[in-house]
């Protein structure tokens, strides 16, 4: 089915078509947040883009993440090659070997929260945390895909949150997330598979020999 074909089918699918669109935005971000709960484990490809106006540069990285919940994360770039960032249940690891190779740095995981899960700040209890907008019917990754605008009620180092849920399995499938700096960071994922099997050392993390450890 090309692009055209699946916006057209859309038509006829849930949308502020009868209702407003407050109504329908939350309607579909509630099934979306039934669909993250759903997904105990995750695995997708991934496309970053970071655009940093006041530096007036971009870059962009690619790879694989792999989710369990709730606190455990694994975000494995192959460009830039060795790059990754692992949520071990525990400890948050990020690691940078293209950019800082001499370096880690951790920070201690909110037990109460899902926030080193990929969409968890914006998928938990997410009408009442944010006033979500209809905005309108799109495609990503040639699946047809709703997509909203979520505007914190809480303070947080970001201003809006556009996401793209899937028309079918209401699957998250593309963030873009700005910050008060006005960076934009933008997360398409593809391949996504929900509910596998994930062993546990693919959560693991060990700093390379001769790498300084810095916690936050």
């Amino acid at each position: 089915m090309n692009e055209l074909a699946i916006l057209l089918a859309l038509t006829s699918a849930l949308g502020p078509q009868g209702q407003s669109a407050a109504d329908s935005a939350e309607l579909i971000l509630a099934r979306a947040a039934e669909a993250y709960q759903a997904a105990t484990t995750l695995r997708s490809e991934f496309v970053q883009k970071i655009e940093i106006p006041a530096l007036e540069t971009a870059k962009e990285g690619r790879g694989v993440v792999f989710q369990r919940k709730p606190n455990y994360f694994v975000m494995r770039f192959e460009e830039p090659k060795g790059d990754i960032v692992v949520a071990d249940g525990q400890w948050f690891w990020m690691y940078y070997p293209s950019a800082q190779p001499d370096q880690v740095i951790r920070t201690a995981i909110d037990q109460t929260a899902e926030g080193a899960t990929l969409g968890g700040q914006f998928l938990v209890s997410p009408t009442e945390r944010y006033v979500a907008t209809y905005v309108q019917r799109d495609v990503v990754n040639h699946r047809a895909a709703f997509l909203l605008s979520l505007v914190p009620r809480f303070e947080v180092p970001y201003t809006l949150v556009r996401v793209w849920i899937d028309a079918e399995d209401y699957l998250v499938r593309k963030f873009e997330i700005r910050e008060e700096n006005e960076t934009v960071r933008t997360i398409t994922l593809s391949n996504v598979e929900a509910g596998i099997d994930l062993p546990q050392d693919l959560f693991r993390f060990s700093p390379p020999p001769g790498v300084e450890v810095f916690t936050r």
